[in-house]
Parts: structure tokens; sequence; C-alpha cells
């Protein structure tokens, strides 16, 4: 199918964002598998960060083929900073529970949402057939991801009270991913969907005990 050159531009903007996504990733996962002593969890999370520098490569790739001179205005990099940094503050401190939470449950959460919409909006609009295998691939590694974030968090508790730290820094997160999701709006909007969807469908998959305030 033919693009447009605004549809270029619009799609280039949406992997440039996915790229701070995925190097956010690859950094952190990279960073867990230190974390964790038994080799099931360790082989885990450096495969993850193979797979994120591969998703990274993809998302490259796509921005270089549609737009090789370049774009500008890419939505969401100050929120993916402020989450970098409180994941960066999580693995500083050594925190497995906190890591995974943030990354895994929260944002890999996220990313399986935003992927599984993407991949759907091009097979809608018969957009890159030929790159079908790939973006079920990476639909499949992001879904093992945030998978793996919820078994490994689980056992990590063993059965007991969620900490009341975590609770309160799950809020945290999900703010930022709210407003990061919102920043996005005008993207959403582009390809006719809507920020609030992508919004009710991530948090329809967390966690019980993170409270979501609906409005």
């Amino acid at each position: 199918m033919f693009l447009t050159t605004d549809e270029r531009q619009q799609i280039s903007r949406l992997f440039a964002f996915l790229l701070e996504g995925e190097k956010l990733a690859f950094d952190c996962a990279s960073k867990q598998a230190s974390l964790f002593s038994d080799m099931a969890s360790r082989k885990f999370l450096l495969n993850q960060a193979r797979q994120e520098k591969f998703h990274y490569r993809v998302f490259q790739s796509g921005v270089g083929i549609l737009t090789p001179r370049g774009i500008s205005n890419i939505p969401g990099l100050k929120q993916v900073r402020q989450y970098r940094c409180l994941l960066e503050e999580s693995l500083d401190r050594g925190d497995r529970q906190e890591s995974l939470l943030g990354m895994q449950i929260m944002l890999e959460g996220l990313g399986d949402v935003a992927v599984n919409h993407i991949s759907a909006g091009f097979e809608y609009r018969n957009v890159g057939a030929m790159c079908r295998r790939v973006r079920h691939l990476i639909l499949g590694q992001e879904d093992a991801h945030h998978s793996f974030g919820l078994a490994r968090f689980d056992a990590l508790l063993e059965n007991q009270p969620i900490p009341d730290r975590l609770q309160q820094r799950s809020q945290d997160y999900l703010e930022l991913l709210e407003s990061l999701v919102y920043s996005l709006s005008d993207l959403f909007h582009y390809f006719d969907e809507n920020s609030a969807d992508y919004l009710n469908e991530f948090q329809a998959g967390l966690p019980d005990w993170i409270s979501v305030q609906h409005t």
C-alpha cells in the first residue's frame, strides 16, 4: 500500500517513541539479570535483553526506511525519561520486586497493548504484509516478558501481602504511564484510535492490588 509523506512521518514518530521504550527495556533487563541468583531468571532476563535490542533495531530500521531525512517532535520523551529515573532508582537499590513491577508488569503490559494495536492497524490498512512474521514474533516476546514479571513477582512475595511501599510506588508508575499515553493523543487521533481505549485495556491487565482510579 502506498504511504503519503505525512503517513510516513506519523508512523516514524510512533516508531521513534517505541525506540525509547525498547532502549529502556534493554537497559533494565540487562541490569536485572545481575540481581537474580537463580539461573532460570538470569537466563530469561539476558534473553529478554537480546530481544529488546532486536525490537529496537526493527523500529530503528522502520524509521530509517520511512523517513531517511529524519523526524522531529517525538512524543512522550519527557515521560519516558521520568519513568527511567524511577526504574533506575529501584535497580540501584537492588530492588528486584520493584524493578519487575515497573518494567515487566507495568511497562511491558502497556507495550503489549500498544504492539497489539499497532499490528492490528497494519493488518487493517494492508501495510507491511512482508513484516507480519516479525510483528508476530515481537508480540509473542512482549507477552512472555509480561507473564514472566507477573509470575516472578508473585514468587518473590511467597504469598505474603503486598508491601505498602510497592503499592505506593505502583501509583507513581501508573501516573507516569497515564501521562505518557495521553502525550500520544495526537498520534492516536491520526490513526483513528483513542487514548482511553489503550489505558482501559492496559489497566484491565494489571494485578488486582494495583489501585486504578477511574474517572
